[in-house]
């Protein structure tokens, strides 16, 4: 027997036979039938919805794809996690035993391994190119006076020689002949074409790190320089800002960043903390005959709110057992702790001896043996740091293979540790921001 259902939907299929039915005195289950229209016409209205809904969503995944800033223009950002945003909230959710990046949506050995290898074609790939074309420069803004001494001695050493605003309006107009700027500043470094080292977008910058996600460095005074060379990358000029840190102890990072991309007070703040070693001290600890500083900072990571920590040692030597230890130790706590904030190691490239003869970069490292204070030291102790941090499934910034050729762009006059700002040091913002192209 034919249920009533199919009954109804087969009348429905033809006005005569509709009206011929409801002739034969069948008009007292109109309203039944009425309702089995109801129902048909909402079902097909919800699965039209549904795929609408389906379809939109893989638009929307498929823009994000071929271009990640697009999402964070999305006003919901902030309610979804979004793979272009560097302090995005995920989850570690896969299988203890996956291989993954921390932090990431890189998961499987396939693309973890790929992530890695793309990492090292940066650093192993290329080489220092002359390039004298105009072109921007991160001037220092932020204050940093110790590394601005070389544009100061540099600007008095001769006639015609410039700096800051004025060079950087001579980049804009672009002749060679004119742009007089430090010749350290004037090299590039160059990768084959399997991994372009493109040269860092300002704006592009900001949307990869996000809205309201803080950055926070921690490590010695080398990792204290890349903050502020973070920060010279984005700041637009040099009104109202000032020096970051008071001395040997930091304060927060009181300087929107990308405010203008985001919105008054939806920008992120870049902050400092200085611990020569990344000990767990709860209390600052300095010693003055070892040379080092460990202040607090893993209260802060909760207290500012941090989604990127940029993490630094080395310069401050310690035997390989020690050094080890304690980079397992502190990853140990992070992941136990934080294992929504994005971990970044950045290695440590050594000083150069009689820096203040080189005009430009080597072609290979100095002899390891004829380095003072441990510098030789650096190279067999960034790889053992790469494989720790490997282990704890972290990123890993190999700046030393690239900064090691550079003997040139030091401070000099007794320092050929530290670099001038702008300078060589810089490369780890563009190292950074190729990373943040491939998350």
């Amino acid at each position: 027997m034919e249920s009533e259902p199919r009954k109804y939907m087969r009348l429905l299929s033809s006005k005569w036979s509709m009206e011929r039915w409801m002739r034969n005195g069948n008009s007292k289950v109109q309203p039944e039938l009425i309702s089995y229209i109801s129902i048909f016409v909402c079902n097909w209205f919800m699965a039209v919805c549904s795929l609408c809904l389906l379809g939109s969503t893989m638009w929307i995944f498929y823009q994000e794809s071929s271009d990640p800033s697009l999402m964070n223009n999305l006003p919901w950002l902030d309610y979804i996690p979004v793979r272009s945003s560097v302090g995005a909230d995920i989850q570690n959710i896969s299988n203890v035993d996956e291989p993954l990046i921390k932090a990431s949506y890189i998961r499987g050995k396939e693309a973890v391994q790929q992530f890695r290898d793309h990492l090292k074609c940066f650093s192993e790939s290329g080489k220092w190119v002359y390039d004298p074309t105009p072109r921007h420069l991160p001037w220092n803004y932020i204050g940093e006076a110790y590394g601005s001494k070389c544009d100061k001695g540099h600007q008095r050493s001769g006639p015609g020689h410039v700096a800051y605003d004025r060079a950087e309006a001579i980049a804009r107009d672009g002749n060679i002949s004119t742009w007089l700027v430090r010749e350290e500043l004037k090299w590039v470094w160059q990768t084959n074409s399997s991994c372009p080292f493109r040269a860092v977008n300002r704006d592009d910058l900001c949307r990869r790190i996000g809205p309201r996600r803080n950055v926070m460095f921690v490590g010695d005074s080398l990792n204290h320089q890349t903050s502020y060379s973070l920060m010279n990358n984005l700041v637009l000029n040099g009104n109202g800002y000032g020096p970051l840190s008071l001395g040997n102890q930091t304060t927060d990072g009181v300087y929107e960043m990308c405010g203008d991309i985001f919105g008054a007070g939806n920008g992120f703040k870049v902050s400092f903390v200085r611990n020569d070693r990344l000990t767990p001290v709860v209390s600052p600890k300095v010693n003055r005959t070892g040379n080092y500083y460990e202040f607090p900072w893993l209260n802060l990571v909760d207290e500012w709110d941090v989604k990127v920590l940029v993490m630094n040692r080395g310069a401050h030597y310690e035997e390989d057992a020690a050094y080890a230890q304690a980079l397992r130790n502190i990853f140990t706590i992070l992941s136990d702790r934080f294992p929504h904030v994005r971990v970044i190691y950045r290695n440590t490239p050594p000083g150069h001896v009689h820096c203040e003869t080189y005009k430009g970069p080597l072609t290979e490292r100095q002899n390891a043996s004829n380095l003072p204070w441990h510098w030789g030291e650096f190279h067999r102790q960034n790889q053992l740091a790469a494989k720790i941090v490997e282990e704890f499934q972290y990123i890993y910034m190999d700046v030393d293979t690239m900064i090691s050729l550079r003997a040139d762009g030091h401070i000099g006059k007794r320092d050929c540790l530290h670099y001038c700002v702008p300078g060589p040091l810089d490369l780890s913002i563009q190292y950074l921001y190729n990373v943040l192209l491939l998350l």
